[in-house]
């Protein structure tokens, strides 16, 4: 049998630009680096950014190491600040707070999870939280930050750090290294998406009657998803039901010092107020259910719990969820187009990129062979399905009954997959494997003893440890963590001597 050569893509095109549209094209150029491809990114200038996206998680600086840009210069361009994790205020009940860290919390002792060992120490002699043995908290608490040093062997180097920084800086960051990398630009906004006898996507018809052809396309047009939702008639998977929050106000306060490391998440009424802080002013917002708050009561709240503003409030809304099909026929949806999971755990960026770069391992020719599609559909929807009960999981554990909203998750229906973790871990602290899982073992131990979820018990095989000797384990790690992080810098120690070196 003769061997086939099929005929490899030859040009992409993004439609929308901002921080999907941006991720998207800069991954592509780096992927097709030294090839004759052609990446256009059809931006409307009718559309702005929703620039809502401000904090992130630690495979932002994987991102950034794929794409060969250098840290300190990106920090710099977005008035980026770091962030070891994120603290959550009220809500387990009011007056309770928790951490969220990034990183590793302790380590194994003897082959056996740190975790366990802890848990028999709470049963046996209550003195440490679980997260007191988190680098990147006991740095947060005191305001301090420290970029592991491979040379340098201490318990802060399993600490891991994110970013804070200006969405709409960071879009025109990546659209200066995309026009770099040969990528062109088209401003226009779209009118019609005209289908071939495939009922593939064969052209973008503009406003001024440009006609803009492709061999594939990435939908990064936001909630309007014009090519997936609107030309190729691609469903919505409405997660609503299990993430009530729908709306969202926003608005900037100027700079605070000290510089917290961290994001801060506050439960609140009908929702719950984020505070992230960059280089320049601080971002706040509070997302919120529009079956119990009014726009104007959101407002109010928003305005009595921060500073004055600094810029106009903006109002957003959401339907938590995704797309029956992030990858239809010579179509891929990025970004909002995709699907949202609502900001609790900064994860909008990270579906971004972890989209785009699983794409570039899927890379197809014009063939579009189906196997490999079904194939990512399957993993990207793993994914969103563990986000998705992760975030679930700080709700559905409240204590909190002050309010019809919160009164409302103590008889809401919660996805199985999740149930069925909770069960499996309420018996012996053990937790479901699950390899698409973006949040570690550590990150589920530390939001469920934070919202007060203790198994009925611990590993039989951590009484073959001595009690003794673990106990004295523990006390010197405190206090290992306690000097290490002494002799750091402070958060804007640290930031500060970044620009005096840039200057």
């Amino acid at each position: 049998m003769d061997k086939v050569k099929t005929e490899q893509i030859k040009s992409y095109v993004v439609v929308g630009g901002g921080t999907a549209g941006w991720i998207s094209a800069a991954v592509l150029a780096r992927a097709l680096t030294n090839t004759d491809v052609k990446i256009t990114v059809v931006e409307s200038p009718h559309v702005p950014t929703i620039g809502v996206g401000e904090a992130t998680i630690p495979s932002i600086v994987d991102l950034l190491e794929y794409l060969r840009i250098p840290l300190k210069e990106f920090i710099l361009a977005t008035n980026s600040t770091f962030k070891l994790g994120i603290k959550f205020i009220d809500w387990k009940e009011k007056g309770h707070h928790y951490w969220h860290p990034f990183g590793f919390v302790g380590n194994k002792i003897e082959g056996k999870l740190f975790y366990q060992h802890w848990l028999k120490h709470q049963f046996e002699n209550p003195q440490f939280e679980f997260t007191d043995f988190s680098p990147a908290i006991a740095l947060a608490k005191q305001n301090k930050f420290y970029i592991p040093d491979p040379k340098v062997k201490n318990n802060l180097s399993s600490s891991t750090y994110a970013l804070h920084f200006d969405a709409s800086l960071v879009a025109k960051y990546l659209a200066d290294y995309c026009k770099n990398k040969g990528v062109n630009l088209i401003k226009g906004h779209i009118q019609a998406t005209n289908l071939n006898e495939n009922g593939q996507v064969d052209k973008l018809i503009l406003a001024d009657g440009q006609a803009i052809s492709g061999d594939f396309f990435i939908d990064c047009s936001g909630q309007q998803a014009l090519i997936m939702h609107k030309a190729l008639r691609v469903g919505y998977e409405n997660w609503q039901h299990y993430l009530p929050v729908n709306k969202a106000v926003t608005a900037q306060t100027a700079i605070e010092h000290p510089t917290p490391p961290y994001t801060q998440a506050t439960a609140h009424e009908h929702g719950w107020r984020w505070k992230i802080p960059l280089q320049n002013r601080i971002g706040n917002g509070y997302v919120y259910c529009s079956d119990y708050c009014s726009d104007d009561a959101a407002l109010a709240l928003l305005k009595s719990n921060s500073a004055p503003f600094i810029t106009e409030p903006r109002f957003l809304s959401f339907t938590t969820g995704k797309r029956d099909k992030i990858w239809y026929k010579n179509c891929l949806a990025v970004g909002l187009s995709s699907g949202f999971l609502e900001p609790l755990e900064s994860t909008s960026i990270y579906l971004i990129m972890k989209t785009m770069l699983n794409f570039v391992q899927n890379m197809p020719n014009k063939k579009l062979y189906q196997a490999p599609i079904d194939e990512f559909n399957r993993l990207i929807d793993d994914e969103y399905i563990a986000i998705r009960d992760f975030i679930v999981l700080h709700y559905c554990t409240t204590k909190r009954t002050d309010s019809p909203f919160w009164q409302m998750w103590q008889h809401l229906e919660i996805p199985k997959t999740l149930q069925t973790k909770i069960e499996l871990f309420t018996c012996q602290g053990k937790l479901y494997e699950n390899q698409y899982d973006l949040f570690s073992a550590d990150s589920w131990y530390s939001v469920l003893e934070g919202m007060g979820v203790r198994p009925n018990s611990y590993d039989p095989l951590i009484d073959a440890s001595s009690f003794n000797q673990i106990e004295q384990a523990f006390r010197q790690s405190i206090s290992a963590l306690s000097n290490n992080v002494a002799k750091t810098l402070t958060h804007d120690e640290f930031i500060n001597r970044l620009i005096a070196a840039k200057e």
